[in-house]
């Protein structure tokens, strides 16, 4: 969704640079023609006061000042005619173009900015939320976090939905601010020069006819996926209240499923900077192949982590996080995880922090928090490694305490 939503908020930024650039040219061409109105009158007005000129050698002839005068008349005429044009260019061509770029396109980098807000929002909220304390628990602190997060999820749909509706909306609205403004400039045109150029417009009638369909054709389908876009948001926001609630499913007896071939989601994955200080770092995880891969942000490609083959997982307990796991490799690395979506972090999709530098440092261990119930877990002992859904032997593989990579 975030790799899609990209390629979106490219084109409208790539959409506004160039509206932009078309507008101020379109302008250029309405002062051009403002000014056009304005240097006929000044010369009407000069051609008529050639006769209250008081000439040195003498008064002009009679014959010059009637014909000048006729030649104000005439360019009277024509001054009527380019203020005439240079208010439907106006109407027609530029107030288009900035009605196009001030509404849709505001509007566009608004809700961009609004779902910016609530996404950030929503992960302020699941922060707080995974450092609420595990073995002393308060209920009133854990209740209020559980509703901070509703409450941000709930925002960030929200947001979300208009934002991609908008988004959608704006593919077919760029279509006719691009031809709208040039039908109306085109027509004005053709008016302006009316007889003179009958053949001309002759020529072009039936074109800007058929452009002229082609526009209401696509104002027709803008207003039916407008509709349908309305309906299923309708529809989306329908949604049971509970979907928005972590760990809505945590008191559900599940047994584990450990012929899994295969997981995506959200893992935060603890980084030792010191012997003893620690910080977690969200990160997008899957598995493929029997290796555990990490896809940061902007990446084409997921990166290897972890050979999951004869590995073995088991719950850890950790001061500042709530679900935690860790994963141990034959060679004695652990990986330790935190997975801030609860038992719903299969469906979670990914933003990792943009970095050149490793992931994982060679013989660093690594943590994870998973947002499940610990119950699939021996707090006490490893557990046995997975019943072989990556092709690996069948014995056990038990932890070792040296060089070892936790996933939370």
């Amino acid at each position: 969704t975030r790799s899609l939503l990209s390629v979106f908020e490219e084109d409208a930024s790539t959409l506004t640079e160039y509206t932009n650039q078309l507008l101020q040219a379109m302008q250029r061409v309405y002062g051009a023609q403002n000014e056009m109105s304005i240097a006929t009158q000044q010369l009407s007005k000069q051609l008529l006061a050639y006769e209250k000129q008081n000439f040195a050698l003498s008064k002009g002839d009679d014959e010059v000042i009637s014909t000048l005068q006729r030649f104000a008349r005439v360019v009277n005429e024509l001054n009527s005619l380019h203020t005439e044009l240079a208010k439907q260019v106006a109407d027609t061509m530029i107030f288009p173009m900035i009605q196009f770029r001030e509404r849709d396109l505001t509007e566009v980098s608004t809700l961009k900015d609004l779902f910016l807000l609530a996404s950030n929002e929503h992960d302020a909220a699941m922060a707080k939320y995974s450092k609420l304390p595990k073995r002393r628990e308060n209920e009133k602190l854990k209740a209020e976090a559980v509703a901070e997060v509703a409450t941000a999820r709930k925002r960030q749909h929200q947001s979300s939905l208009q934002y991609f509706c908008a988004l959608n909306a704006l593919q077919y609205r760029k279509r006719v601010a691009m031809l709208d403004p040039l039908l109306g400039f085109t027509q004005s045109q053709i008016n302006f020069f009316k007889m003179g150029v009958e053949m001309f417009s002759k020529k072009l009638e039936d074109f800007l006819s058929s452009v002229a369909t082609m526009v209401q054709s696509i104002q027709g389908q803008l207003d039916t996926e407008t509709e349908s876009m309305r309906l299923a948001q309708q529809d989306l926001m329908l949604t049971n209240e509970s979907i928005y609630i972590p760990d809505n499913n945590t008191t559900a007896s599940k047994p584990a499923n450990r012929n899994l071939l295969q997981k995506a989601g959200y893992l935060n994955i603890r980084n030792k900077t010191g012997l003893v200080s620690t910080s977690w770092e969200r990160f997008y995880f899957f598995t493929q192949g029997g290796n555990l891969m990490c896809q940061p942000r902007g990446a084409v490609a997921g990166g290897l982590i972890l050979d999951l083959d004869n590995c073995s997982v088991m719950a850890v307990d950790c001061e500042d996080r709530r679900y935690c796991f860790q994963i141990t490799s034959p060679s004695g690395k652990t990986v330790e995880h935190e997975c801030p979506e609860a038992a719903n972090s299969e469906k979670c999709l990914t933003e990792a922090p943009e970095s050149a530098d490793p992931l994982v440092i060679p013989g660093t261990p690594i943590q994870f928090e998973l947002y499940a119930t610990s119950d699939d877990f021996d707090q006490n002992k490893s557990v046995s490694r997975r019943t072989n859904p990556f092709g690996e032997s069948d014995h056990d593989q038990a932890a070792t305490s040296e060089g070892k990579k936790h996933f939370r």
